[in-house]
């Protein structure tokens, strides 16, 4: 049976699904807020997954995701144990928690353009240009 993309991407796409369900239905942390899982990355011989994690509306207190990584790794037995169960793998894999930073990322630079496009703007109107009559060709070319 030919498949489109390798073991190892199935196993992380599966891996992912599992953990998700279990953040959301059966791992019961007072402690730990809403966790969003974004990526799996899973080793070749599929003894080792990292799970990349977001953490909503925690996103810049440095510690309160520290702390939460710490409490998913720490509670590392029990998604092993839960994947275990539910997966049908030779090996269970050891997992690893890692925080994800890319949607804060994302958010910052997104705001750094839009900044920029309003400073743009402002300084385009005190000269007396309208922003809409500029040429995009023009500016291509030089």
């Amino acid at each position: 049976m030919q498949t489109n993309f390798s073991r190892t991407d199935r196993v992380a796409q599966q891996v992912q699904q599992e953990i998700a369900m279990l953040l959301q239905r059966d791992f019961k942390d007072p402690r730990v807020g809403w966790v969003t899982v974004s990526s799996v990355e899973v080793t070749r011989d599929l003894a080792y997954v990292t799970v990349f994690v977001t953490l909503l509306g925690q996103e810049e207190d440095e510690d309160k995701i520290k702390q939460t990584i710490e409490i998913l790794n720490n509670a590392q037995g029990f998604f092993r144990s839960a994947i275990g169960k539910r997966m049908r793998l030779r090996i269970v894999p050891e997992i690893k928690f890692s925080y994800d930073d890319s949607l804060v990322t994302g958010i910052t630079m997104a705001r750094k353009v839009d900044e920029a496009i309003a400073k743009d703007n402002n300084l385009r109107a005190e000269s007396g240009e309208n922003p809409a009559d500029i040429d995009t060709d023009s500016a291509e070319k030089e």
